[in-house]
């Protein structure tokens, strides 16, 4: 699904190059190779470099059980997966129990697969709405069982993102853009090839309000609060540690908006700001060790709605919509007024949950994103 959005935004003709450079052998300082934090006993998190990440590759947050480690998401690619696989081993020699997925968006899932190679007997689990967005081919941009023609097409798509990031880096106006879209052509070189063999797995258990994993150090308790960045997110509770792991619900520096619901939204941050959490490990980014960030998502969401209700009475198209809605006060709370990080908030939020808004305002069903072929 974000590789269509990006493929939207650097809306540039042009072929896709033959044959990608090679790319950089340290991808740390552009943000793509995973770090591992320590968040709590017996908790560690696994997530991207800093600084701000144009292509995005969820957490993963490994809870050390009496029995075995519990992992909550899986990575979003084969390369990704293999590259956990070794990160895992490297926290703890126990093995992986069970895999909770908290949503169906293709950086989350899509390293399943190597997981469970190297531990063929863990749990996998996700809400009911998760598990069928997983199953439905139409959603997902990898299938279930390999597709050698469909992989080839997926990977000349990620390389006309890595040529266009070139093209438009060459056409840049500023050092910062120019190194910017740099910086892009170099994840998405590596990404393609990490992408290369990837497939979505299901998991094979499921819930509708909670599920938990029951330990004498380390419980932990699976929810569903309702529905906000999808249908089925899914959030993961520690009481003991009083650690809360949102998934996509919460999204730093730059939230995510595709295919959401804004009222519902709003209600479930509600729910999470409920929890006397010590630290909350979003979807992507750091940890956090307060609640003002999700103060500042719901103001964000408030004022989403409150500018596009009257607009979308009005029966006014998606762009004259774009055109009328000022969340620039907003924004700086999240991109520093950064130009850069202005344009990805515009790419990965304004534009898709404006729509979703629109939608509601309406009455009209929200539909999930469906990625290309």
């Amino acid at each position: 699904m974000k590789l269509a959005i990006l493929l939207a935004a650097l809306a540039l003709a042009g072929p896709a190059a033959a044959a990608p450079p090679e790319a950089p052998a340290d991808l740390v300082a552009d943000g793509y190779f995973e770090i591992a934090d320590p968040v709590a006993d017996h908790v560690w998190v696994i997530r991207q470099a800093e600084p701000f990440h144009l292509q995005p590759i969820g957490n993963v947050t490994v809870i050390e059980q009496a029995d075995g480690l519990v992992l909550v998401d899986a990575g979003g690619s084969a390369g990704g997966g293999r590259r956990l696989v070794g990160l895992v081993r490297g926290l703890s020699s126990k093995p992986v129990k069970a895999v909770i997925l908290t949503h169906w968006h293709g950086d989350h899932p899509q390293g399943l697969s190597e997981i469970l190679k190297a531990w063929p007997e863990a749990r996998t689990i996700a809400t009911a709405a998760t598990q069928r967005r997983l199953q439905t081919p139409a959603t997902m941009n990898t299938p279930a069982i390999l597709d050698p023609a469909r992989n080839a097409k997926m990977l000349e798509n990620y390389a006309a993102v890595s040529q266009r990031a070139r093209d438009n880096a060459a056409k840049a106006m500023t050092d910062a853009e120019r190194e910017g879209w740099r910086k892009l052509e170099r994840l998405f070189t590596w990404l393609g090839r990490d992408m290369d063999g990837t497939v979505t797995l299901a998991p094979k258990e499921t819930f509708t309000d909670r599920l938990a994993l029951d330990d004498a150090e380390v419980p932990v308790e699976a929810r569903f609060l309702g529905r906000a960045n999808t249908d089925g997110d899914a959030v993961v509770w520690l009481p003991r540690q009083r650690v809360l792991v949102s998934g996509d619900i919460v999204v730093s520096p730059v939230p995510y908006g595709f295919g959401s619901y804004p009222k519902d939204w709003i209600e479930v941050l509600g729910r999470l700001k409920a929890y006397d959490f010590a630290v909350m490990v979003p979807g992507h980014g750091k940890p956090m060790r307060e609640a003002a960030y999700l103060d500042r998502l719901i103001a964000l969401l408030t004022e989403v709605r409150r500018q596009v209700a009257p607009l979308a009475a009005q029966g006014l198209p998606q762009k004259e919509i774009e055109a009328k809605v000022d969340l620039s006060a907003q924004s700086r709370g999240f991109t520093g007024g950064d130009p850069w990080r202005e344009k990805w908030f515009f790419n990965y939020w304004t534009q898709p949950i404006l729509a979703s808004a629109a939608k509601e305002a309406r009455g009209e069903p929200i539909e999930q994103g469906l990625a290309p072929s």
